[in-house]
């Protein structure tokens, strides 16, 4: 009885590529029925999400995914038609890769917001930014994906590749610009020069980053127009980026005639010392007799206001200024010329 042959099986082997099957169906329920319990209960009871991410790629194997499984192992056992075998294996190859890159997507994207949470990097303009680079990845692996079934159904890849490698070339050079800013973005989001919210200044062009895009980042300049730059121009530019300013450094100069007497000049440092001190938000560094002058006794003063906030710098400045012509005043010394200011560069702590 077992060794009755239909259709080119013997019964025996029907039994066989059967049990096969239902095994693999039973076994896989099992496995993924325990496996799940495990998952949830440790999930429940760690902070970490990594078992979260376990548990959902194990849930996104359908039934009908392993059931194709089981009947191509099935089908080992017996002896099939030429092109049954073949169809059944592309469906397969076509099923797995599918899954395959689908369970690599989820990866990425998990890997592209534990990077993000590790930098603290939140803001909506990191999330846009991040969704932009997972399209990037989903598209290579998809592009590798079919490449990878086509070559493992018996079609020529390298002809394939050879010709996408010269359409790839006149692709490039057409969209060149293009191609330039969309990796300068990527750079901009990698290296974060500059993030939305932060006072830079390209150039003779400064303002408020609002947007950072595929193409293009947004600047809001100090006169309310919108600036809108190439990423390529800003990843080749000098960037001055004030957010990471802690304190501004000032350097003041001022000239008394020679005419003033020499106990007056011996005072000035100190009465230029007690203007910056009487001013909240600064801190006093130095003030001396630096030279003699075209028009007088020079003297140069370095203070810091304490806070970035350009506003505060020039309340502060102005404050001081007034603390040292009434000091001036006070003790009948006449200035030479105006007060000048120059700004060094930012102190960063």
């Amino acid at each position: 009885m077992l060794e009755r042959e239909f259709l080119g099986n013997s019964v025996w082997e029907y039994l066989v590529s059967l049990g096969t099957f239902l095994g693999i169906l039973v076994a896989f329920s099992i496995v993924r029925k325990v496996a799940i319990a495990r998952l949830r209960a440790l999930a429940a009871k760690t902070e970490t999400d990594l078992d979260d991410l376990v548990l959902d790629l194990l849930e996104m194997i359908r039934p009908p995914e392993v059931v194709l499984v089981a009947l191509w192992a099935a089908s080992r056992h017996l002896g099939l038609p030429a092109k049954s075998e073949q169809l059944l294996y592309a469906v397969l190859l076509a099923v797995l890769t599918y899954r395959a890159v689908t369970l690599l997507r989820v990866g990425a994207d998990y890997a592209i917001r534990k990077l993000l949470s590790a930098q603290g990097r939140g803001s909506e303009a990191d999330r846009g930014t991040a969704r932009n680079l997972s399209y990037i990845i989903s598209g290579l692996l998809w592009v590798v994906a079919t490449l990878f079934v086509l070559s493992n159904l018996g079609f020529n890849v390298s002809s394939m590749l050879a010709g996408l490698g010269i359409g790839g070339v006149a692709v490039a050079l057409a969209a060149q610009a293009i191609l330039g800013d969309l990796f300068s973005a990527l750079a901009i989001y990698l290296d974060r020069p500059f993030v939305v919210g932060d006072f830079i200044v390209v150039g003779d062009k400064q303002g408020t980053v609002e947007h950072i895009g595929v193409k293009t980042t947004r600047v809001r300049a100090l006169s309310g127009e919108m600036l809108i730059m190439a990423n390529s121009k800003l990843t080749s530019s000098e960037i001055q980026n004030f957010r990471l300013l802690r304190e501004r450094r000032i350097c003041l100069t001022l000239s008394v005639p020679y005419s003033t007497p020499p106990e007056q000049v011996a005072r000035i440092p100190a009465l230029v010392k007690a203007a910056v001190q009487a001013v909240p938000k600064t801190r006093f560094d130095r003030a001396h007799l630096c030279a003699f002058g075209e028009k007088g006794f020079s003297f140069e003063a370095v203070y810091f206001v304490t806070e970035p906030d350009y506003n505060v710098y020039m309340d502060a400045n102005q404050a001081i200024h007034l603390g040292i012509l009434e000091a001036f005043r006070k003790e009948r010394i006449v200035p030479a010329m105006p007060a000048t200011v120059f700004h060094q560069a930012p102190a960063l702590s």
